[in-house]
């Protein structure tokens, strides 16, 4: 790749470079940040073509500051950052100085972007502040993990990406003031759309609803109409050919898939619209008059389930071949919270510009009032509609895609046949062989052993399961505890039969009032030299204690796992996967490493292939055959 390959071999090397801010998140305790940096000059020669790197452990610098600093570069993560158009990470060999500041109004808009989200989220709580931030002007970092995963198990996690909702949203805010002639108007809405991706940072997601947009734009200054396939068809070529990796990018695939099934959607509810209209021309016009109010009610509703469903569908294929999860009231959530983002993000931009102002204290307070009102409502909707019983399910793995591909196919076979019996035994004998089709997925399934990696921090928690039973090897966390507690609902887990501690975390209480499990395990406590349990037949789980750590061998099926905690030595005695913690064992032999949550630093210099995922799992079937999904 044209980037890629020049940026991936500097990697491994320690660099003096030039470099201005582009982006900076959210700071930790001790008031450094994660940086994006544009390096302008590397060893003293200027870069026809920057690469972007993203900086560990960073002093806190505003966007557009020019700095000078030795870099140690190293490969990023393909997963998550060639997408993004990060090629390589970065830490510092030297403290860095800042030497001045870029007046690109690229970086203007990226300050103004930090100012505005450090202001929402400084005027309400966490909770509340983060997901305004989002909402409003496009910044995720400091979304608390348990809200981030109830927006995605409730089906609305694109809510918090901003994307063609909001970008409509705003654009047809903006509209509603200006003049109506046509010149005046396109290059106004113009300046607000190419304004407010600027202000969002140019993410995947916006860039493809701002090209669409801009396309709609410029058709009356052309006196042409704008095609919505051929403006989507330009937003990816446009994005692909800067940087290819986006074709790989989870969060624009879904974008497009979405956008391209609400479109044939509502092109072929068009039809039916029309079909219904030449209908009622027989109706009397007495009639008519009195059911057109409740024919347009009726109208509306119809529409905004059948474009939401549409979207759902669509990118139901994206979901299962990322290893992602699939909710099952992602259409009813829909219908309720995106009419709330609306005013979320009218009163939040109002409540961040008005903020600190003397004269404009109470509008800015009502604006406040009103907006933190709206998102509490919305907190609420998604973490009650996630912690509903089997409301997700996660689909992985080539038969799933294969299933859900097929139902795609024969929904829109049924939709495209004309009304009549050949439509209705069509659609009996689809889903028939769905029926058929999800059966001998269950029958597929029977016996297999999941292995997952559940939780946020560098040390998730390990829960196994098979049929409705788990065993959970727990090392600490608050976000962990909630994420696995998520995890057993989610897979419709009856019973835990073994919790093993595997740190020294006094929550036994509420890790008993969580899980009940019916053998509990404390390795700092329990466990003086070694213990194995059986917890679900043909699992065995080992507890080895050793001087400064704690070894926890599993073996499924003659397969061997292991986790650890602590400095442990696992004296090169092989297995096929480790579960990564925060810390290396001496003499680690393995045939991988799965990594979830956070990435502790020994991950990336280690010479052993890694998988990384937000949900890693192994899956190992009866007769010994293993593979991982959840990741990339």
């Amino acid at each position: 790749m044209w980037v890629l390959e020049p940026a991936s071999a500097r990697a491994g090397s320690t660099v003096q470079t030039q470099a201005v801010v582009t982006r900076v998140y959210e700071a930790d305790e001790n008031g450094l940040a994660q940086t994006d940096l544009k390096l302008l000059e590397i060893d003293g020669k200027r870069q026809l073509l920057p690469v972007t790197v993203r900086a560990y452990g960073m002093p806190l610098f505003e966007p557009g500051d020019l700095l000078e600093a030795e870099l140690a570069l190293s490969d990023a993560d393909p997963t998550y950052d060639y997408g993004k158009g990060v090629f390589l990470d970065a830490s510092l060999t030297s403290d860095p100085e800042r030497i001045g500041r870029s007046h690109h109004p690229i970086y203007f808009f990226a300050r103004l972007q930090r100012q505005l989200s450090l202001k929402l989220q400084g005027r309400f709580v966490p909770q509340i502040g983060s997901v305004a931030a989002a909402v409003c002007v496009g910044d995720r970092g400091g979304i608390p993990d348990r809200i981030q995963e109830n927006y995605r198990y409730a089906g609305v996690s694109h809510l918090l990406v901003v994307s063609g909702l909001h970008l409509s949203l705003v654009t047809g805010a903006i509209g509603a003031l200006l003049p109506r002639r046509r010149i005046i108007r396109s290059l106004l809405m113009l300046a607000a759309v190419l304004a407010f991706m600027a202000l969002t940072g140019f993410t995947a997601s916006v860039v493809r609803a701002g090209v669409m947009a801009i396309f709609v734009c410029l058709a009356p200054l052309l006196s042409e109409s704008a095609d919505s396939l051929t403006s989507l068809s330009a937003a990816v070529v446009l994005l692909t050919g800067y940087n290819p990796a986006c074709a790989a990018d989870a969060g624009l695939l879904l974008s497009v898939s979405a956008t391209l099934g609400i479109l044939l959607a509502n092109s072929q509810f068009e039809v039916w619209r029309e079909q219904r209209a030449e209908q009622k021309k027989h109706i009397s016009k007495e009639k008519r008059e009195c059911g057109r109010r409740r024919e347009r009610v009726l109208l509306y509703l119809a529409n905004a389930v059948f474009l939401s469903a549409a979207a759902a569908l669509a990118t139901m294929p994206v979901l299962v071949a990322i290893g992602g999860e699939i909710s099952l009231f992602s259409v009813i959530t829909n219908l309720i919270a995106v009419p709330l983002i609306t005013p979320v993000l009218i009163f939040g931009l109002l409540t961040a510009l008005t903020l600190g102002v003397p004269l404009l204290t109470v509008p800015s307070r009502v604006f406040a009032i009103l907006c933190g009102g709206l998102i509490r409502l919305l907190n609420l909707l998604t973490g009650w509609i996630a912690d509903l019983p089997f409301g997700v399910v996660h689909l992985q793995g080539f038969y799933p895609l294969v299933v859900v591909l097929a139902a795609l196919g024969l929904v829109v076979l049924v939709i495209r046949l004309p009304a009549g019996r050949l439509r209705r035994w069509t659609a009996v004998l689809s889903s028939a062989l769905l029926l058929c089709a999800v059966a001998l997925g269950v029958l597929l399934d029977a016996g297999t052993v999941r292995v997952a990696l559940v939780g946020y921090t560098q040390q998730p928690a390990v829960v196994i399961t098979r049929e409705k039973t788990a065993a959970i090897l727990w090392r600490g966390g608050e976000t962990n505890l909630d994420a696995v507690e998520h995890y057993l609902v989610s897979e419709g887990i009856d019973a835990v039969t073994l919790l093993v501690n595997c740190v020294a975390d006094e929550r036994e209480r509420e890790l008993d009032e969580r899980f009940a499990p019916q053998v509990y395990c404390d390795a700092e406590e329990d466990v003086v030299v070694g213990v194995t349990f059986e917890p679900i037949d043909g699992i065995m789980v080992s507890v080895r204690r050793q001087a400064e750590g704690i070894l926890f061998p599993i073996t499924v099926e003659g397969l061997s796992l292991c986790c650890a905690t602590g400095k442990t030595d696992l004296g090169g005695e092989p297995v096929e996967v480790f579960l990564a913690g925060t810390q290396q064992p001496d003499g680690l032999v393995a045939e991988r490493v799965l990594v979830g949550g956070r990435e502790a630093a020994w991950v990336s210099e280690s010479e052993i292939k890694t998988q990384r995922g937000e949900l890693p799992t192994v899956w190992i079937r009866p007769g010994v055959s293993m593979k991982i999904t959840g990741v990339g």
